[in-house]
């Protein structure tokens, strides 16, 4: 039995952030749409609360490498309750908690997600918070124990320590027995980043930061270097990390896609590890989510537990209405945000 596909006009109307071109997000219209029919293997939410992300900047703007067909939600990252279950799916019922990460339709007071990238959130953790873990903390602990095989002992450099990934990346190689070194913009971020695990600090500022970092370690270097920064970041870890240590991409805030000089890779032994959450999550020409969805479900099951336990604590910059979500995307590219940028679908 597959669930029913509603007639053209047979679905309610709900507000929602509508792309209808490629204009940015101040061309994105705050409006009544028909909600969006539920597909077999996919759950129905009814969002409580969505992240918005650099990544969906450039995602609004047609300039992210996946688009969406136009006229689009946007939105992939959201928590909620789920209000309808397909037939053909276990393990949901309605009412149920949930975070889910989606194709788009996050900025919607109701999103579709595939069975497989929806997880059940405890009571005791707030829908707000919830709304953070899959994408943000699942980047970071993925990344740092999948990719880079962290380990107790390891000297981990965390840039952009105070933004919407790299709080959990402090407080996920911190939980995972690392030293940390955090690098942010200015004092009070290095001291966000200190009060979830960071043990030391330095701003991005510094001159010849690589090397300061080096000297500080005793001329070894880092072990992992953590970048969602890119440009002149990548290049300071170049110089600072550790023979055989690992740089992981994560993306590049900073605007500027660094080269790679192959020489030095060779000469200090070190590897330069690629991290695209997206793979895991259905967002790649394979579209490879089942292989993943029990790697994953593990993965959010720990997730959650740490933040029961408070070894993982979400920090939410602000939280905007969704009718104020110019206000909100302005505030984060204008960077004056802190940890996750969150919009309140519904109340």
């Amino acid at each position: 039995m597959t669930a029913r596909k509603p007639a053209r006009g047979d679905l309610p109307r709900m507000k929602a952030l509508y792309c209808t071109h490629w204009g940015g997000y101040k061309a994105l219209e705050y409006t009544d749409v028909e909600a969006p029919a539920l597909r077999d293997g996919c759950v129905r939410i009814a969002v409580h609360y969505a992240t918005i992300t650099l990544g969906q900047v450039l995602v609004v703007a047609g300039k992210y490498q996946r688009r969406p067909p136009l006229p689009f939600v946007p939105g992939t990252e959201v928590s909620g309750i789920v209000s309808e279950v397909a037939p053909d799916v276990a393990g949901f019922r309605v009412g149920d908690r949930v975070a889910a990460m989606l194709d788009w339709g996050g900025f919607g007071e109701e999103a579709i997600a595939t069975a497989e990238t929806v997880w059940q959130v405890p009571d005791a953790i707030d829908l707000s918070a919830a709304c953070s873990i899959p994408g943000t903390y699942g980047t970071a602990y993925a990344s740092l124990h999948w990719r880079a095989a962290i380990a107790p002992g390891h000297r981990v450099l965390v840039f952009g320590a105070a933004g919407g990934v790299g709080i959990p990346a402090v407080e996920v190689a911190a939980q995972a027995g690392a030293h940390v070194i955090a690098v942010a913009r200015t004092p009070e971020r290095l001291a966000l980043a200190r009060a979830h695990g960071a043990h030391e600090g330095i701003l991005n500022d510094t001159p010849d930061i690589g090397r300061a970092i080096k000297a500080r370690s005793g001329g070894r270097g880092v072990d992992i270097a953590f970048d969602p920064v890119g440009g002149a970041m990548f290049d300071a870890a170049l110089r600072c990390v550790a023979p055989e240590g690992k740089i992981v991409v994560i993306g590049f805030a900073s605007g500027s896609v660094p080269q790679i000089p192959a020489n030095l890779l060779l000469v200090k032994n070190i590897d330069v590890i690629g991290f695209n959450f997206g793979l895991y999550l259905g967002w790649t020409p394979g579209d490879e989510r089942r292989r993943f969805a029990e790697r994953l479900r593990v993965l959010m099951a720990a997730l959650c537990e740490g933040i029961v336990a408070g070894d993982f604590r979400p920090v939410t910059s602000a939280t905007w209405p969704l009718a104020s979500y110019i206000d909100a995307f302005d505030a984060l590219v204008a960077r004056q945000t802190v940890g996750r940028v969150v919009l309140r679908i519904r109340g």
